[in-house]
């Protein structure tokens, strides 16, 4: 089975860099995945590498929205038997729960949450790459199937590593361009019950743009991206940001906790990301060194080359080899490409 994991591992990079949206990367990763750890169904997130925010989620034949959410609330108070804060963290990247277990015979989220969604074992897999949470993944088996094995679980924590890695890839792989939407800033105010009470047009708009392909667009229902940053503002007591990357640029998305006779209730912004916002992202997404952000830091206030080598106490050489390497990285040809990308 070595064999099979390590051609896993190969394929997985380049499975990445194909994918086009963000359905055909959880696609991908499952099928590869699948074949040395069998599953029906999952959930893939990817997350804000500065704060661990949601900003790409995909599944297939998995929970409902309802029982997402409620195991994402359990997770966040310490309730789930394998949190994701703590497979991230810790050198185990993988859980398993499942009915074949003696211990979890009594399970009160199996018996409250899987069974009745139709499954009996659950896997998920802490994705952390160069010491960064990119993401989590879960798997999940039908019941009557056999559960998740100790087997199954050591060739996931090995290829744990290379999914996190080909998730970065996927964002990185591609060009940073300026962004295609023109819609105007939108606000949405989520109520404590996880519905919208009010919006306006652009974030209704927005809001379809952030649902995924060939769900229905219930005005009233939030996707998981909106719906987490609901849920962390209210957990980090008041703020929460997330850039979402996707293919026609990236969107920054701030809820804030409204103060009032509504508790609970979240104002959530969904606009083009500002450079501003995106720079710190970009520059874990795509790479870039310390340094090197620094260079895009002066190139953000329009200096030229030999004003940002006097700045830096670099040469301009040097200033120009930070450039070229920002440039390979991000996708772009030139200064005019990094500023337009960054606006």
């Amino acid at each position: 089975m070595t064999g099979g994991v390590e051609a896993i591992f190969r394929a997985l990079s380049a499975e990445a860099s194909d994918a086009v949206t963000v359905p055909d990367l959880g696609r991908a990763l499952s099928d590869e995945l699948g074949r040395i750890v069998p599953h029906d169904g999952y959930m893939l997130a990817g997350l804000d590498p500065l704060n661990r925010a949601s900003c790409l989620f995909t599944e297939e034949h998995d929970y409902s929205e309802a029982a997402s959410r409620r195991m994402a609330l359990d997770d966040a108070a310490g309730a789930e038997r394998h949190p994701f804060e703590r497979l991230v963290a810790g050198p185990a990247k993988v859980g398993v729960v499942g009915l074949g277990a003696a211990r979890y015979r009594h399970s009160v989220r199996l018996h409250n949450v899987s069974v009745p969604e139709g499954f009996d074992s659950e896997m998920r897999i802490g994705l952390t790459h160069a010491r960064v949470a990119w993401g989590g993944l879960i798997l999940v088996r039908e019941r009557g199937r056999r559960p998740f094995s100790a087997a199954e679980a050591a060739h996931a924590q090995t290829l744990a590593e290379p999914l996190a890695a080909a998730l970065k890839r996927f964002v990185a792989a591609t060009p940073l361009r300026p962004s295609r939407y023109s819609l105007s800033p939108g606000v949405a105010v989520v109520g404590a019950d996880d519905k919208v009470t009010s919006a306006t047009p652009s974030a209704h708009e927005w809001m379809r743009l952030l649902a995924p392909v060939g769900t229905s667009a219930d005005e009233r229902d939030l996707t998981a991206t909106v719906w987490n940053i609901a849920h962390l503002a209210r957990r980090a007591g008041g703020q929460a940001l997330s850039r979402v990357p996707t293919r026609d640029g990236w969107i920054a998305l701030h809820g804030q906790l409204l103060e009032g006779p509504e508790a609970g209730a979240v104002a959530v912004t969904i606009q083009p990301a500002p450079g501003r916002l995106l720079l710190p992202a970009v520059s874990v997404w795509y790479g870039i060194t310390t340094r090197e952000r620094t260079v895009m830091q002066e190139v953000l206030q329009g200096l030229p080359t030999k004003h940002i080598a006097r700045r830096l106490d670099l040469s301009p050489h040097t200033v120009n080899d930070h450039l070229k390497a920002i440039y390979r990285k991000t996708g772009v040809n030139s200064r005019e490409e990094l500023l337009t990308g960054l606006a």
